[in-house]
């Protein structure tokens, strides 16, 4: 089990002052199964009037603050240390179940279960299950094919079939503008592959959170250079939830880590908020670090 620490600092940097500012951030590491969280904090430059924490709908850890001082730099800056496990097992127990066998196998659920499962099997603000969806999702998905073959895949064709441009789509951007461009980025290929999952039946959220990178050969690591990341998790209901990343085209392991699942990304958006000023533009600067410690 590795254990990471990871510093996410977010700045923005105003044309103009600024008299106030609110924000929501889902940056903390939450608790389940296959992950601890040690430690994590959030800093706000300047000082907040308030700032507080909650569990939203979906379990996240949500911090809210207020700044009511006059500012041209706004400085948000998460800290954590987590412990991470890897999915292996839970892949192994699910090798050989039918995609047939996994969504009757949701009528056998009760409870709690039962209506987490039905909060993500169908469209969201961001993900609709058009035919546009079930008609790429078709050759990965066979009612006799084991899920874990049909989600390794998925991943490959939208690993294959797009190209990861950072210029071409927004976080405002739907699984329409991914399939207008042909391109995007981690939140568009994780939000495709959502909607095929949901559009079999099965139960697929969509994951927020960071994967430690590795330098290329005889470099060293670059401090700041690691990024926010996106993935899938489709839920098999006799074994468990099952990530799947389709952005480096692989099941998810032992070095990502998780701050918040949701339906798509507006449920788990990193950092969002309003601010009052007199006009002008604003520069914003990103650095994610992921460190692993043992």
């Amino acid at each position: 089990m590795p254990r990471f620490a990871v510093v996410h600092e977010t700045t923005y940097r105003y044309a103009s002052r600024v008299s106030s500012s609110y924000g929501q951030l889902c940056m903390l590491p939450r608790e389940f199964a296959d992950q601890r969280c040690l430690s994590a904090t959030v800093a706000v430059d300047p000082v907040p009037s308030d700032m507080r924490e909650r569990v939203d709908f979906f379990g996240n850890r949500v911090s809210y603050f207020t700044v009511e001082q006059p500012h041209d730099v706004l400085r948000i800056t998460a800290r954590s240390e987590v412990d991470v496990s890897d999915e292996a097992n839970l892949l192994a127990q699910a090798d050989q179940t039918p995609l047939a066998a996994a969504v009757t196998a949701l009528d056998e659920l009760e409870g709690e279960a039962r209506i987490t499962a039905a909060q993500y099997v169908t469209s969201s603000p961001r993900i609709s299950l058009e035919q546009q969806v079930r008609d790429y999702a078709k050759p990965s998905f066979s009612a006799g094919r084991p899920v874990v073959e049909c989600l390794h895949d998925l991943v490959g064709r939208i690993h294959r079939d797009f190209r990861f441009n950072p210029g071409v789509t927004t976080v405002t951007s739907t699984v329409a503008d991914l399939f207008a461009h042909g391109a995007g980025v981690c939140q568009d290929f994780a939000h495709l592959a959502v909607a095929c999952i949901r559009a079999q039946g099965l139960p697929a959220c969509y994951v927020s959170g960071y994967l430690e990178t590795n330098p290329p050969v005889g470099r060293p690591k670059v401090v700041g250079a690691d990024v926010s990341h996106a993935w899938a998790s489709a839920l098999i209901p006799t074994v468990g939830w099952i990530g799947i990343d389709p952005t480096n085209d692989q099941f998810v392991n032992d070095r990502y880590i998780t701050t918040g699942w949701g339906r798509d990304y507006g449920d788990v958006a990193p950092l969002r908020g309003v601010i009052f000023s007199n006009g002008g533009k604003a520069e914003l600067d990103v650095s994610v670090d992921v460190s692993r410690l043992g």
